[in-house]
């Protein structure tokens, strides 16, 4: 869970940046997967085994990981990067990290 917790904070990062630049990198496309990916996984691995005293709070925080990677992976298919999608990039980006920050806690 720690190798992927900073798998995922590099990906974000490079996403932000990304997302700043006026001419987004090659690698955001590569760097949304990766999130999208290891997202996917940790909710698919969790699920099951989150501690019985934090079930419910465990389960939303998987709940919004979810969430955060089809707004990302939605954006991600789009064929334009506008402002707007900057926009959610960076919402979710940031929403992915405070969420995998309250896992972490559990």
């Amino acid at each position: 869970m720690e190798a992927q917790t900073e798998s995922i904070v590099y990906a974000i990062q490079s996403v932000l940046s990304a997302v700043r630049s006026p001419t987004p990198s090659p690698s955001l496309n590569e760097n949304l997967t990766q999130i999208i990916t290891i997202v996917s996984s940790i909710v698919a691995v969790c699920k099951d085994n989150l501690p019985p005293g934090s079930k419910q709070q465990g389960e939303e925080i998987l709940r919004e990981l979810g969430e955060h990677a089809n707004k990302l992976s939605e954006v991600q298919t789009q064929a334009d990067i506008t402002k707007e999608s900057r926009q959610i990039m960076a919402k979710s980006s940031f929403a992915v990290a405070n969420a995998m920050k309250g896992l972490m806690k559990l």
